[in-house]
C-alpha cells in the first residue's frame, strides 16, 4: 500500500508582500485541501472564498522594525524580587517540557542574585536572564507586555553585540530563547531564522553527539543535553507547523532508559514523519509500520513514568496555587499531533474517495463506511479524528484555570489542527456522533478564543474555524433536507399525498403506482410470521432497499440501508421510480400483533376532578 500526496506546498505572502514557503505538513496546506472538499460538497461560501486565504498572518514588532536600535540598547528597569519570581514561574509554566534549558532548582535564585548586583554587566548572563524574564512577562496573565518587550529587546541586543563572534553554550541558549519569545509573539518566520542560528551553533559545539557531551563533567553534560533537547523540540515543532525540512537529525537512542526524555523521544517520531512521509510525499506500508511501532513504544514508556520532571497528574501544586499541568499537556498534545500528521493524508483520501453522507436514521447505532478504501485506511482516518477529539478534550482544563499562561503557541497550533480535522470529518461518513463532533468543534473554538485576546495568529485561526463551522452547519442542514425529501417521497408513494405538487409529478405513474401497491401486498403476504413470535427482531432487510440491476443505470449506490444517488443525479428523492416496487421491505415486522403490548383490555372512565388529583400527586412527587 502506498498513498501519494497531492501537491499542497505553496508560496504565500506575509505582511510585507514577501512570498514564504509553506509545505505539506503545515496547517495552511491542509486548510486548502479542506476548502476544496467544502467547495465540492457545499459550493461557494465565506469559508471557501475567504479573502485572506492566500496570506500568512504574522504579528509586527510592537514598536516598529527599528525597536532594537531605538529601545534595545538601554537596560530595562529592574523588576522587584516578587516580580522576578513571578516572571520565572510563568517562564517555567510556558516552556514546561519544551525548553528545560536550565536547572529549575537553581534558576530562580541565580536570577535574584544577578538582580542584586550593584551594576548589571553586559555579558552572556545578562542576555540570558533578560530573555528568561521577557518570556515570563510575556506569558503572565497580567499586562506586562511592554515590560516583556523591553527585556526582550535588551537581551537580544546584548546577544547580538557580544555573543556572535564565536559559538558557545550561552550563544546557543540565547538564540533558542529569542526564537521561543518570537514564536509566542506570533512572529514565526523570525523565530525560524533565529532558531537556525542556534542549530548551527549546536552542531559546531557537538551537541548532536552524546558521546561528545559525555566527555564533559556531569553538570556540563546535563547542560548540553538539555540544550539539545530544547533545540530538537523547537526545530521539529516549527518544521512541522510551517511545512519546512527539519534542521536537526537525532543520533541518540532516544528510547534508552538512561537519561530518558519523553519529549526528545517524541521528537524522534516527528523527525521520522517529516523525513519519511512528508519529504517523500508518500506513505508506504513499511513506513507506516515503522512509525506506528515507534508510537506504541513511546506509549509504553510513557505509562512507565515521566522523566522530564513532569508529574503524572492533570493538576499540580505550585507556589502560585493549583494549576494545570502544562508539561503533561504539552507532552500529550504533541503525541496526538504526531498521529494527526501521520494519518491526515488518509483522512483526506477517505473523504475524497467516498460519497457525501446522508443523514443517518436516529435509531441506528452502527454505521458502515461507504468508501471502497481498505479497512486499514478507514481505521487510519478514524485515528486522525480520534486524536483530534482527544486533543480538544485535553485542553478543556485550560479554559477555567487562572494559572494558565496567556500565550501557549504549541497548544494553539494543536487546537487549530484538531479543529480542522474535526470540521472536515463532518463531511464524511466516519463512525461517530455528529452532534458530539459538532460540540467538540465548538469546544476547540473556546480554546482558540481564550488565547486570541493577545495573539493575532490565534485570532486568525479562530476566524477560520468559525467560518468552517458555518460551512459544516450548512452541509448538515443540506443533508437533513435531502433526507427529508427522500423520506417524504417514500411516504407519499406508500400512503399518497394531498398536495398538488406530488400529484402532478406522479400523474404519469398512476398506473404504475397501483401495480406497486399490489407488489407491496404480495411481499406483505408472502412471508407470514408465526403466531408464537409476535414481535420478531428486525432482519437485515428490515431497513434496506434492495439495489436491483434495473436501478443501476440511475446512478444508485448502497449506503446505510438506503438508496443514495451519485453526484451526477439531481434529486435523490424523486429520480428512482422503480424503488417503490420494493417498498414492502421497509415494513418489518411483516405482522404486528397488538396483543403482545396489551396489559389490560378495559379502560375505566373517570371524572374531570381526577385531573386535579393527579396534578397534586405529581407536584408532591416532584417535591
Amino acid at each position: 500500500m502506498a498513498l501519494r500526496f497531492p501537491h499542497l506546498s505553496r508560496l504565500i505572502k506575509d505582511d510585507r508582500g514577501t512570498f514564504m514557503f509553506i509545505g505539506d505538513s503545515a496547517n495552511h496546506s491542509f486548510l486548502q485541501n479542506i476548502r476544496r472538499i467544502v467547495r465540492e460538497r457545499v459550493g461557494d461560501c465565506i469559508f471557501v472564498d475567504d479573502p485572506m486565504r492566500h496570506y500568512m498572518v504574522e504579528a509586527c514588532p510592537s514598536k516598529g522594525h527599528n525597536s532594537l536600535l531605538h529601545h534595545g540598547t538601554e537596560p530595562p528597569p529592574r523588576p522587584t524580587e516578587e516580580e522576578a519570581k513571578s516572571f520565572v514561574y510563568w517562564y517555567r509554566q510556558a516552556t514546561h517540557s519544551i525548553l528545560q534549558l536550565f536547572d529549575d532548582a537553581k534558576i530562580c535564585d541565580d536570577i535574584l542574585d544577578w538582580l542584586r548586583l550593584p551594576q548589571e554587566p553586559v555579558d552572556a548572563i545578562s542576555a540570558t536572564y533578560s530573555l528568561i524574564l521577557a518570556i515570563g512577562a510575556q506569558a503572565c496573565p497580567d499586562n506586562y507586555d511592554e515590560r516583556a518587550e523591553r527585556h526582550f529587546n535588551y537581551g537580544r541586543y546584548v546577544t547580538l553585540a557580544t555573543l556572535m563572534d564565536d559559538p558557545s553554550i550561552a550563544t546557543t541558549q540565547c538564540h533558542v530563547l529569542i526564537a521561543m519569545y518570537l514564536l509566542a509573539q506570533s512572529r514565526r518566520n523570525a523565530a525560524f531564522m533565529y532558531l537556525g542560528i542556534a542549530v548551527r551553533g549546536a552542531y559546531a559545539l557537538g551537541l548532536h553527539r552524546e558521546d561528545v557531551s559525555a566527555l564533559y563533567d556531569p553538570n556540563e553534560y546535563m547542560t548540553r543535553e538539555r540544550l539539545w533537547k530544547g533545540i530538537r523540540a523547537l526545530d521539529l515543532f516549527m518544521s512541522a507547523s510551517l511545512g519546512r525540512p527539519p534542521a536537526t537529525l537525532e543520533t541518540r537512542d532516544t528510547a534508552s532508559k538512561e537519561h530518558y526524555s519523553a519529549m526528545n523521544d517524541l521528537s524522534y517520531i516527528f523527525e521520522n514523519i517529516l523525513t519519511e512521509v512528508y519529504a517523500k510525499r508518500m506513505i508506504t506500508t513499511e513506513c507506516l509500520k515503522k512509525i506506528s511501532e515507534l508510537h506504541r513504544g513511546w506509549a509504553t514508556r510513557f505509562g512507565g513514568g515521566l522523566r522530564d520532571n513532569i508529574p503524572p497528574r492533570d493538576e499540580v501544586q505550585t507556589e502560585a496555587g493549583t494549576g494545570p499541568n502544562i508539561g503533561l499537556i504539552h507532552l500529550k498534545e504533541a503525541y496526538y499531533w504526531t498521529i494527526m500528521l501521520l494519518s491526515r493524508p488518509f483522512l483526506i483520501d477517505y473523504i475524497s474517495s467516498s460519497s457525501p453522507p446522508e443523514e443517518k436514521d436516529s435509531s441506528s447505532n452502527t454505521s458502515q463506511p461507504t468508501s471502497s478504501l481498505s479497512p486499514s485506511r478507514h481505521i487510519l482516518a478514524q485515528a486522525c479524528v480520534d486524536s483530534a477529539v482527544r486533543t480538544v478534550d485535553l485542553f478543556q482544563p485550560l479554559l477555567t484555570n487562572k494559572l494558565t499562561p496567556k500565550r501557549l503557541p504549541f497548544v494553539v497550533n494543536s487546537a487549530f489542527a484538531a479543529s480542522l480535522i474535526i470540521g472536515v470529518a463532518l463531511f464524511s461518513d466516519l463512525e461517530g456522533s455528529v452532534p458530539l463532533r459538532r460540540k467538540r468543534l465548538g469546544d476547540a473554538c473556546k480554546v482558540l478564543e481564550k488565547f486570541s485576546v493577545h495573539d493575532p495568529v490565534t485570532q486568525r485561526y479562530l476566524g477560520i474555524v468559525e467560518k468552517l463551522i458555518s460551512a459544516c452547519d450548512m452541509f448538515l442542514e443540506l443533508q437533513q433536507q435531502k433526507r427529508m425529501e427522500y423520506n417524504n417521497d417514500l411516504i407519499a408513494r406508500l400512503f399518497g399525498r394531498l398536495d398538488g405538487e406530488v400529484a402532478m409529478k406522479d400523474a404519469r405513474t398512476t398506473n404504475g403506482n397501483s401495480g406497486d401497491v399490489a407488489g407491496w401486498h404480495r411481499i406483505w403476504e408472502s412471508e407470514p410470521v408465526p403466531l408464537s413470535q409476535p414481535t420478531p427482531p428486525a432482519t437485515e432487510s428490515s431497513a434496506v432497499i434492495n439495489s436491483h440491476p434495473e436501478n443501476e443505470d440511475l446512478g444508485e449506490i448502497r449506503y446505510e440501508g438506503a438508496i443514495i444517488q451519485r453526484d451526477d443525479c439531481d434529486n435523490p428523492s424523486l429520480q428512482n421510480q422503480t424503488i417503490v416496487g420494493d417498498i414492502g421491505n421497509f415494513l418489518s415486522p411483516r405482522t404486528l400483533w397488538f396483543d403482545a403490548y396489551d396489559n389490560g383490555t378495559l379502560f375505566p372512565t373517570v371524572g374531570v376532578s381526577m385531573l386535579d388529583f393527579a396534578s397534586l400527586e405529581g407536584d408532591r412527587h416532584n417535591g
